[in-house]
């Protein structure tokens, strides 16, 4: 038997249709997915790099921006919060010195198109469990950081020696 004519086209054509007629036109909002209720890196008074910290770093240049960057280096005075992606162990790597894990976060953007990501240094017991998407909050010292505002989007990216880090409950 041999098929010609609209036969193939009208099939896949009626295929499709009723294919997207299954389909939902909105994805319900599903709990487990949302950031818990204390997870708000922009708005969260008392963090380092929340919405005010980071229009006072993009609101100087030159000698102001390098004395407000080594001011944010005061030990244990970093506070954030962030959504862990992985981790890893720093091995006999440079960043080792500042602590056997490291845990590679990001607070997404945080003011216009500035996207913030942490690289979080601790010990691999408190890290190892919080590695894959955890919301976390933490303290500690910055030991690197970094600001690119020439390309789009501008980022930033702060290293910080952790001294406390904790899940946010849910």
């Amino acid at each position: 038997m041999r098929v010609t004519g609209l036969r193939p086209t009208l099939l896949a054509m009626s295929v499709t249709l009723a294919l997207a007629g299954c389909l939902p036109d909105k994805h319900p909002e599903v709990d487990w997915m949302k950031p818990p209720k204390g997870y708000d890196p922009i708005g969260t008074e008392g963090l380092t790099l929340n919405k005010a910290g980071v229009d006072a770093l993009t609101l100087t240049e030159g000698d102001e921006r390098d004395a407000f960057i080594k001011s944010l280096e005061a030990e244990g005075a970093f506070k954030g919060q962030a959504k862990c992606q992985s981790g890893s162990n720093t091995g006999d790597l440079e960043p080792s010195k500042w602590g056997e894990f490291q845990l590679s976060c990001e607070a997404g953007t945080i003011l216009f198109d500035i996207e913030l990501k942490y690289r979080l240094f601790t010990t691999r017991a408190a890290g190892k469990p919080l590695s894959a998407n955890a919301y976390v909050e933490f303290s500690g010292t910055l030991v690197e950081f970094s600001y690119h505002d020439e390309t789009k989007p501008r980022s930033i990216t702060a290293s910080v020696k952790v001294d406390e880090l904790s899940r946010i409950p849910r």
